[in-house]
């Protein structure tokens, strides 16, 4: 075999080679294969939080006995101290609890002046923001209280190509301090993590890599090393042609 045939030959198995690791960088939960307990916080449900905004709605078979219990604007705020004032019962201290525990409390509390109440508890404020290495980041409102870490990630459009996978930092405040926990989306153990499940005014920041970082472009890391073969086996294709 000649020179050049081998120069060749090596030349493909490099971008080969470049190719894949480039793939197993990117490659998202790339031991699933592997796991077989993957089971998710099925029963996850995110504790009211001071500064959050309720929409409370009391409602029954008799609209006018109900009224007193709504108010004009549904909407609540959680006050300093973890508590917020409901017409008719007064101040109600909510911070810890869930919003099916609250509605329990309240359905439990109006029963005893009014048969068969409903009352709906849902956030209003329920926002995630999304920073760093992915396509649009921002603050995004979710529509439903339990919102995964993959769905917000969706939101803001996926990681770029410059996205370091194995460092995603979560930022989240719990008891009044901030707590920061490091993600790798190319293991599956995030799929049955505590944190797999989003809490209100949580942030999602997506870490650079090194090349993104250095040059600012999402692809430099793989596309000049592709060019670059791509050009020298043309040349080598060239020279054995004219042999």
């Amino acid at each position: 075999m000649g020179i050049a045939s081998k120069l060749l030959i090596g030349t493909c198995i490099a971008v080969i080679s470049c190719s894949c690791a480039s793939s197993k960088r990117v490659a998202y939960f790339q031991d699933i294969d592997k796991k077989h307990d993957l089971t998710a916080y099925e029963n996850y449900e995110p504790q009211i939080k001071k500064d959050d905004l309720l929409n409370i709605v009391v409602s029954g078979p008799d609209k006018d006995v109900i009224s007193p219990y709504n108010s004009d604007r549904k909407s609540y705020l959680v006050d300093i101290n973890g508590f917020i004032n409901i017409p008719v019962l007064g101040k109600m201290r909510v911070e810890g609890l869930t919003l099916r525990e609250l509605s329990n409390e309240l359905t439990a509390q109006i029963s005893k002046d009014i048969k068969n109440p409903i009352v709906n508890v849902s956030f209003m404020n329920y926002k995630v923001t999304v920073l760093g290495e992915v396509r649009t980041p921002g603050t995004f409102t979710m529509e439903s209280e339990k919102t995964t870490i993959l769905q917000a990630l969706g939101m803001a459009g996926d990681l770029t190509l410059g996205a370091k996978r194995n460092d995603i930092l979560l930022i989240r405040e719990i008891n009044g301090k901030y707590e920061h926990i490091k993600i790798d989306l190319r293991k599956t153990d995030i799929l049955s993590s505590p944190y797999y499940y989003l809490c209100q005014n949580d942030v999602i920041y997506v870490t650079p890599s090194s090349s993104r970082a250095f040059s600012g472009s999402s692809q430099s890391s793989f596309l000049p090393v592709v060019t670059s073969s791509l050009g020298l086996i043309v040349s080598l294709v060239a020279l054995i042609m004219s042999n």
